[in-house]
């Protein structure tokens, strides 16, 4: 199991996951397309900005600036902000579990009145669990809920409602992990949108040091589910072991369309403002 350990690690740590307990930045960039619904459809350009304190904790901004596209009319401008305190413990034994949890805040940097935001502060809490499972394969389920306002909601999931995601990712070389999930809304949510299944497949390459591209992909699994989605980012942030960090093709695509724009039709907002 060392073994294992020491692929996965290694690859994790090739991508930015520090050794040691000394601070440390980090960032990423995302280019991403999703086709909401028959009519709707975003494009987002992402980035995350992350400064680890300490080697367990992880403080991370998420600005976007996004256009929204509905039935011929557009809005294009910056959507919400969310700001995550994270923090990640690895534990002993044979399957060197790793727990995660993190608090969300999302600002509303975004335009309410042009469809690219919700006009109101929220927050909501992250947590999860990953294990070594064989000698190259670690697995993960983690889940996100909003606890007030909108701003928690995206292009994959709706607001004050509970998301759970199941993960896998395999170390097949020194450079490349590739990756599945399958997620989904759970429970109560906003009735302004409806619940979500999505199934997603990625891959990280280790560029160079701490350089890594990503590539994800998605699809919805029900009516209420958006279509597809498509990211491919490139950055330092994109790697590691940590089930609250962005480092599963799921969870990369979540954080590449956040911002407070919504699935569904914005109340007639999109193209109200240029």
């Amino acid at each position: 199991m060392q073994r294992s350990l020491r692929i996965i690690l290694g690859v994790a740590a090739a991508s930015g996951v520090p050794a040691c307990a000394v601070a440390q930045a980090s960032y990423g960039f995302t280019v991403g397309a999703a086709q909401l619904s028959d009519t709707r459809n975003e494009r987002a350009l992402s980035a995350v900005l992350q400064f680890q304190p300490r080697g367990w904790l992880t403080l991370s901004v998420l600005p976007s600036y996004v256009r929204v596209s509905d039935s011929g009319v557009s809005s294009t401008g910056l959507g919400d902000l969310p700001l995550v305190a994270g923090a990640a413990h690895t534990f002993g034994g044979a399957a060197s579990p790793t727990l995660g949890v993190a608090l969300v805040t999302t600002l509303p940097t975004g335009d309410a009145a042009c469809g690219l935001g919700t006009g109101q502060a929220s927050w909501g809490a992250d947590a999860g669990v990953s294990v070594a499972a064989t000698d190259a394969l670690r697995l993960s389920v983690s889940g996100s809920h909003g606890f007030s306002g909108l701003g928690t909601q995206s292009a994959l999931s709706a607001p004050q409602a509970t998301s759970l995601r199941f993960e896998a990712a395999l170390a097949v070389s020194s450079r490349w992990i590739l990756g599945g999930s399958l997620g989904g809304d759970v429970g109560h949510a906003d009735s302004t949108q409806a619940l979500a299944r999505t199934v997603g497949a990625g891959a990280t390459y280790a560029v160079s040091g701490p350089l890594a591209l990503t590539m994800d992909v998605g699809h919805g699994l029900t009516a209420a589910s958006p279509q597809w989605v498509l990211s491919i980012g490139i950055g330092t942030a994109f790697s590691g072991i940590s089930p609250v960090a962005p480092t599963s093709s799921l969870r990369r695509l979540k954080d590449s369309f956040g911002g407070g724009v919504s699935r569904g039709s914005g109340s007639g907002k999109v193209g109200a403002c240029h």
